[in-house]
């Protein structure tokens, strides 16, 4: 095959070439566009998965924080009771001991009892 024989074909089918030409540079252009695309997918994908794994992280951090939060709530809570009921078993024991030291003076000496009263809940004592 001669140049000039290749040459003279060239230049009576141009336009066809050409278009053959354009089409095998549009369909390597969007091989590329797509292989680019592709690729930008990839990695939004791949952000996307270590966005939520992190997200999941600082769920699980919160979630851990909140139940020790409970925990130490329920501790505080427990003691308070504890030291209410004990208080409270205080102030019933002392109650008591003062009624029996009351009803004891009443017994023995009522006048004193008379005076205490007054003297505590400052009462005027009338006959």
């Amino acid at each position: 095959m001669n140049w000039a024989k290749v040459l003279q074909f060239s230049l009576k089918h141009w336009k066809e070439i050409a278009v053959v030409l354009s089409l095998l540079a549009v369909t390597i252009k969007t091989r590329l566009d797509y292989q680019a695309l592709h690729k930008a997918y990839e990695i939004s994908k791949q952000e996307t998965e270590e966005r939520i794994d992190a997200l999941q992280a600082i769920h699980s951090e919160e979630i851990a924080r909140r139940e020790h939060a409970l925990e130490e709530y329920k501790k505080a809570l427990e003691e308070l009771q504890d030291n209410y009921d004990e208080s409270r078993e205080d102030l019933e024991r002392e109650k008591q001991k003062k009624t029996k030291q009351f009803e004891e003076q009443f017994t023995q000496d009522k006048e004193a009892l008379a005076n205490a009263i007054i003297s505590t809940f400052n009462f005027e004592y009338v006959e």
